[in-house]
């Protein structure tokens, strides 16, 4: 059999702010890049976790996937289409397609509406219900399909705990039947209990409905339970992606092997034989990042080379890549 086409594919990916300063703040001083030559692709029914520190460009890499910022250069290829230059009024059918559930369950959501308009306002800007009593009972439908009970449509965000109104997100997102969802950190801001509800509905929403996932998190536990493969991002780059098996069983640059080192283990006697990789240090600043390397100021095992050139990211077993000077 054909191996499918991707749902997504990201080339030389590159997403840049400029930096102003001066007396009036009119002169340009420098560029911060927040995403520097991202490729990956995702595949149907997959889930793609993406790993790294904070401001490693994980949610700007995220938001300029659904061109919800303006990308510098590269290609963002979606369904077949490219989309990296499309016009508003273009990429409005493909919205329908591609959607996103937010970190902050309660920040995403309109305080003034109720948990009914929130789920249906999808529908009512894409103009996807014939009528109001296909609107009601598409509403509802979404409502039961994340777990909580109709009546609840009546209720304000306020009026819902912190997993539950992620539901609701989720329920948002689903509206317009979507193939691809970007989830940005979707459980960090709940509880350990609650997160694993969270995930395990997203996981049995993907199999019902066939859903393409790419799980953005620093959770590498969460991102462990959930995804297929997984891509770890360091100062806007991506240092080595694998499936979620390779990468957790024998992970090969030497920033994956520190962020592994820190996950706890369940086993008291695992947890203290095992080696933690201390990372010295602080991430460098994106407005002016090091030569070569962006890991070697960190990096224990940094040679001069390191210093000097770019590593290029290269496979080293089947479907495992690693940017580093030491393979």
């Amino acid at each position: 059999m054909s191996q499918p086409e991707p749902v997504l594919v990201v080339e030389d990916l590159k997403v840049e702010f400029p930096v102003h300063g001066g007396l009036l703040g009119g002169r340009r001083i420098g560029t911060v890049k927040a995403v520097d030559g991202v490729s990956f692709e995702v595949n149907p029914g997959e889930t793609l976790g993406v790993v790294g520190e904070s401001g490693c460009g994980k949610t700007t890499m995220g938001l300029a996937i659904l061109r919800m910022i303006d990308i510098t250069s590269g290609r963002i290829v979606f369904d077949g289409e490219d989309i990296s230059t499309l016009e508003r009024a273009a990429m409005r059918p493909v919205r329908r397609k591609m959607q996103m559930v937010y970190q902050d369950p309660f920040g995403a959501l309109d305080p003034r509406m109720r948990a009914k308009d929130i789920i249906g306002e999808p529908l009512v800007a894409h103009g996807i219900s014939e009528n109001r009593e296909a609107y009601r009972e598409r509403v509802s439908e979404l409502l039961e399909m994340v777990g909580l009970d109709v009546v609840m449509g009546e209720r304000y965000p306020h009026e819902f705990s912190g997993g539950q109104r992620q539901r609701i997100g989720i329920a948002r997102a689903l509206a317009l039947r979507p193939t691809l969802v970007v989830c940005d950190e979707p459980v960090s801001a709940l509880d350990v209990s609650i997160q694993a509800q969270i995930i395990n509905l997203l996981e049995a929403l993907q199999d019902e409905l066939g859903l393409t996932y790419l799980f953005i998190a620093h959770d590498l536990s969460v991102v462990q339970h959930i995804s297929d493969r997984v891509m770890v991002m360091y100062l806007g780059k991506v240092v080595e992606i694998a499936n979620r098996s390779d990468l957790y069983r024998a992970p090969k640059h030497p920033y994956t092997q520190a962020l592994l080192s820190a996950v706890p283990m369940p086993s008291p006697d695992a947890e203290a034989a095992r080696e933690v990789v201390l990372l010295e240090g602080e991430v460098p600043s994106p407005l002016n990042p090091p030569t070569g390397c962006p890991f070697h100021p960190r990096c224990s095992m940094a040679r001069p080379d390191c210093r000097e050139t770019m590593p290029v990211l290269t496979e080293q077993n089947t479907g495992h890549k690693v940017a580093c000077h030491l393979y």
